[in-house]
């Protein structure tokens, strides 16, 4: 069993580049079960990422629009809907895409609450258009989409212009994404957060708010593996009290990058 999860987490590291294509998450929606069909092998982990994940976006929110109730919110490569029906658990519109037709078929067939508003289209943001109209959200947010999805810095400016095109004038759009440049942290997009900051300002969208969330060492240690839960939570609490004390560092997996369009600043 632990032969097994070393040699699949190997191979995803082997191939990341793979990640950028959609059946490659066709494959992994087909073959995995719960979180590890779209985040980390490790349930446990996953549960204590996800918390953690929202707290980030929730204040994210709070700081631009305030709320999240009422409010029409697109989730970029929403993938099974994890954070899709989060915000929609919040008040939210909430609207998912993603480019994997069976991630979107998995994410409906989660369904939602009763008086939850949530949708799901097929769109590739790397290669737009999606399928909404300009001006169209209060909030478009991204977690952990773009990384992988885009190949290159010309695609993630694609993308990132695409998300101002269907944000409302002045919403804010929100990524909370790995941005590495190292070999053994990168995704597919390889890039300093310098990098995705230029991109950002080439596609018209203005900075507004840093930080960062997943103390490396405690991620690399507890999210491949199936340790119980009594272990994992106390241990990543820990790692993300760690970081909180220090300025943004590389000691983050991921970054929260907030911006609106230029021109149209909060």
């Amino acid at each position: 069993m632990i032969l097994d999860r070393v040699q699949e987490v190997i191979r995803d590291r082997r191939h990341r580049s793979r990640m950028s294509e959609a059946s490659y998450w066709d494959a992994r929606v087909r073959t995995r079960a719960g979180h590890a069909r779209s985040v980390w092998h490790s349930q446990a982990f996953s549960e204590v990422w996800n918390t953690r994940q929202m707290q980030v976006l929730d204040a994210a929110l709070a700081e631009t629009i305030g709320s999240a109730r009422a409010r029409r919110i697109l989730d970029v490569g929403c993938g099974t809907g994890r954070i899709t029906r989060e915000l929609a658990s919040r008040g939210a519109d909430a609207v998912g895409v993603d480019f994997s037709e069976a991630a979107i078929t998995a994410a409906r067939d989660e369904g939602c609450e009763p008086g939850q508003s949530i949708s799901y289209a097929v769109g590739n943001v790397a290669d737009p258009p999606l399928p909404f109209d300009a001006a169209s959200f209060d909030a478009v947010v991204a977690v952990g989409c773009l990384a992988v999805a885009c190949t290159d810095l010309p695609a993630l400016e694609r993308a990132l212009a695409e998300m101002g095109r269907v944000a409302k004038p002045g919403a804010p759009v929100i990524l909370l994404e790995p941005i590495h440049s190292s070999r053994l942290l990168g995704r597919v997009l390889k890039a300093r957060v310098g990098d995705w900051l230029d991109a950002a300002s080439r596609a018209g969208l203005h900075s507004t708010n840093r930080r960062g969330m997943g103390f490396v060492p405690a991620r690399l240690a507890l999210s491949s593996f199936d340790l119980p839960a009594w272990f994992v939570s106390p241990v990543f609490r820990a790692g993300e009290l760690a970081l909180d004390s220090l300025p943004v560092s590389r000691l983050a997996d991921y970054t929260l990058l907030s911006f609106v369009r230029s021109g149209a600043r909060p």
